[in-house]
């Protein structure tokens, strides 16, 4: 063999144990493409609930294996829904309401609530719980008088003295023949006993009797101390949902037709990836995941360890909820060669050739 024929070969072949390297070194670095280890006997597992939570337990056959009650997940609210506050002993508190882009709706007396995510149910009952504080603990209940309510002042005895009065705005009222008295934060009957006792000092018998006319405020003083609304102690709103968002399903990878799918009770993972168009011969079933939200619209991530015959032989099915998010991804092998593209054959395109041959002309240039 003439040297510049015997110098192309050692050429190629060097190239191709380049080559060889970067396979088998990215064979060995990828942990997806070992078979799954198959467990014999009782093997740990999770288990998704249905709040978002994992639960730990124990099962014959794959290990780490994913299992899910098939049963409906609790609706939760999302940006955009629509439902009605409704109370049934006050009606002038009924309200209709949507969840606001970030996830609140705001209520008079009760304040602003984070919905989203949240079951009816679950706000239905904090609605309930800040009703009952506002009204304040048990106990005897007086009302306290406001700036702009209206009183009859009454003298049995002494008529002439009747009048009917406005608190002012600064909480005081003006009087006959005891001039200023502080009226606001009073109860009636507390400012009956003071003006009793001012009036002694001018009348044999000072009977006195204060009314309310109007009020302008519910606030009442609950058990002498603190303070609370009237009439929200036996209030039950109820949330009822009117206006919701569609469910939906998202799938994503190496599918042949990714994208988002319409939800419906019992939609399983198998059904989800059929409706998507099947595995495509990149994906790897057995790294698929399910990203769920979870409590506090935390993102929960739950590997599915599925065998990789999961299309032939499903002998488990995944119940799928609202929202999720199924991602199906790369196999080893094609992750490697997209590598392999990206890093060796694009910058080198002469090497996708497996007959490639480098000539060198090895001939002194001396006669």
């Amino acid at each position: 063999m003439n040297p510049t024929r015997q110098a192309s070969v050692s050429l190629a072949r060097a190239l191709r144990f380049v080559v060889g390297l970067l396979v088998v070194a990215s064979l060995g670095a990828c942990g997806s493409l070992k078979p799954p280890a198959q467990a014999s006997g009782p093997v740990p597992f999770l288990r998704l609930d249905l709040d978002g939570t994992v639960a730990a337990g124990q099962r014959g056959g794959e290990a780490g294996a994913l299992e899910v009650e098939p049963a409906l997940p609790p609706y939760r609210f999302g940006v955009g829904d629509e439902f009605d506050l409704r109370v049934p002993d006050a009606p002038q508190f009924d309200l209709a309401l949507k969840v606001r882009p970030d996830g609140k709706v705001s209520l008079p007396m009760v304040g602003t609530l984070h919905v989203k995510g949240r079951s009816p149910e679950d706000v239905q009952d904090e609605v309930r719980e800040r009703l009952t504080a506002l009204a304040g603990g048990p106990g005897n209940r007086e009302y306290l008088l406001h700036t702009n309510d209206e009183l009859e002042i009454k003298f049995p005895y002494v008529p002439t003295l009747n009048e009917s009065v406005r608190i002012r705005p600064d909480g005081k009222l003006q009087l006959q023949m005891v001039g200023v008295i502080q009226a606001e934060g009073l109860s009636p009957e507390e400012l009956q006993a003071q003006l009793k006792q001012r009036y002694a000092k001018f009348l044999r018998s000072p009977e006195v009797s204060v009314l309310v006319k109007t009020f302008g405020t519910q606030n009442v003083r609950v058990g002498g101390e603190g303070t609370g609304r009237a009439g929200l102690a036996n209030l039950r709103p109820n949330i009822i949902a009117r206006s919701t968002q569609a469910t939906q399903v998202f799938v994503g990878g190496e599918v042949a037709r990714p994208g988002v799918l319409a939800y419906r009770p019992g939609l399983s993972l198998l059904q989800a990836l059929i409706e998507a168009g099947g595995q495509l011969p990149s994906g790897d079933v057995t790294q698929m995941v399910i990203l769920r939200r979870g409590a506090n619209d935390k993102v929960e991530v739950f590997p599915l360890r599925l065998s990789a015959n999961y299309f032939r032989a499903p002998d488990r099915d995944v119940q799928l909820q609202p929202f999720d998010v199924v991602l199906l991804p790369k196999s080893g092998i094609s992750t490697l060669g997209d590598q392999l593209n990206q890093y060796v054959f694009n910058l080198f395109p002469l090497i996708r050739n497996s007959a490639l041959g480098l000539s060198y002309n090895l001939r002194s240039n001396n006669p």
